[in-house]
C-alpha cells in the first residue's frame, strides 16, 4: 500500500439548538472557504446519527505540518473559531497523520 501523505485536522462538535440552518449557511458560505484560504482543504464531513459522539466531524487536509502550523497559528484561525462558536458547542480538534480510512480523535 502506498503511503498516504499529509495531515488531518479533525474537528468535532454539536450544533446549538435552533441554529442548524444558520450554521449550514455559515459553513458553506464563509467558514469552509476561509479554511481553504488558510491552506486547509475540506476532506470529509461526517454526521453522527446515534451514539455517544459529537454530531459533526469535519476533517480538513494539510499537505504538510508546516502548512497546518501556519494556519493554526494565524489570527484568521482564531477569528474563525470564535465565529464557529456562535453555532456549536463542545468544539474540539486534534491533528493526526492522514490515512485513507476513517479516523477520529
Amino acid at each position: 500500500m502506498a503511503e498516504f501523505q499529509g495531515y488531518k485536522l479533525i474537528i468535532t462538535y454539536n450544533y446549538l439548538p435552533g441554529r442548524e440552518m444558520a450554521y449550514r449557511r455559515f459553513m458553506i458560505n464563509q467558514w469552509l472557504p476561509a479554511m481553504q484560504s488558510l491552506g486547509l482543504e475540506p476532506l470529509e464531513i461526517f454526521h453522527t446519527m446515534w451514539g455517544d459522539y459529537p454530531v459533526r466531524q469535519i476533517s480538513l487536509y494539510a499537505p504538510d505540518l508546516a502548512t497546518l502550523r501556519r494556519a493554526l497559528g494565524s489570527r484568521e484561525w482564531e477569528m474563525w473559531l470564535q465565529r464557529l462558536d456562535h453555532y456549536v458547542s463542545e468544539l474540539r480538534y486534534c491533528i493526526l497523520p492522514a490515512r485513507p480510512w476513517f479516523q477520529f480523535c
